[in-house]
């Protein structure tokens, strides 16, 4: 699910100004952040938003990169985040499920992300985008994964890396054991071991992203890379 547009027909819901939020730091008012623009009332959570608590700098505020970059300068207390990779910005869409989940919703916060009638901004959309887009990425990982699974990996100093297969190997439970190769999925990426099902389609169809380790026997199901 895409949480930051859960929330984007809310009636009659609270149009945030930057320094209205500002407001929102003490017991008194009560404790409130916002994060891509949603703003959720955090005062429960006192231990932690409180003066004086660990998290007391997220509030009054949008500071949307630091949950990322776990970083707390001046710099990175915005709400700005051009900076991060596709994966990091559906990394705020689940702390945006977390706090749907665990806290009160009190509106949208006028600016990057929201117009003043609560309206998403172009550039909230462009998020929603890159959440889909991440989401995208993960299901034709989890595919490729499933395709090709993980081989179990054993390193000692004596022997060097153990590369071996079974039905279960990568956590991936299947009727074949499979031998190791090494996978090159993309062309920036590094290799990674997976099980191949040599008399499988999938084998016949991306035998150029596939290598065989030096000094392994072609159908064993078990590989040692020594060290050099």
């Amino acid at each position: 699910m895409i949480y930051i547009a859960i929330n984007g027909n809310f009636a009659g819901q609270r149009i945030f100004t930057t320094s209205e939020l500002e407001q929102y730091t003490n017991l008194e008012n009560g404790l409130y952040l916002s994060i891509l623009g949603q703003v959720f009332d955090v005062t429960k959570g006192q231990k932690h938003y409180g003066p004086g608590g660990n998290y007391h700098f997220f509030t009054g505020r949008d500071a949307s990169l630091a949950f990322i970059t776990g970083e707390f300068d001046d710099n990175s207390l915005t709400d700005d985040i051009s900076s991060l990779s596709v994966q990091q910005v559906k990394m705020l869409n689940d702390w945006i499920e977390f706090y749907n989940t665990n806290y009160v919703y009190k509106g949208k916060l006028y600016g990057r992300y929201y117009n003043k009638d609560g309206s998403p901004t172009a550039e909230s959309y462009k998020v929603q985008e890159t959440v889909l887009l991440a989401k995208k990425i993960e299901s034709l990982e989890e595919k490729q994964k499933r395709m090709f699974p993980p081989c179990n990996i054993e390193w000692t100093p004596d022997i060097g890396t153990v590369f071996w297969c079974s039905k279960k190997s990568g956590g991936i439970d299947r009727d074949w054991v499979g031998v190791p190769r090494m996978l090159f999925e993309t062309a920036n990426m590094p290799s990674r071991c997976a099980c191949i099902k040599l008399d499988s389609k999938e084998y016949e169809e991306n035998k150029a992203m596939l290598r065989e380790y030096n000094g392994c026997a072609k159908y064993a199901t078990k590989c040692i890379v020594e060290m050099k």
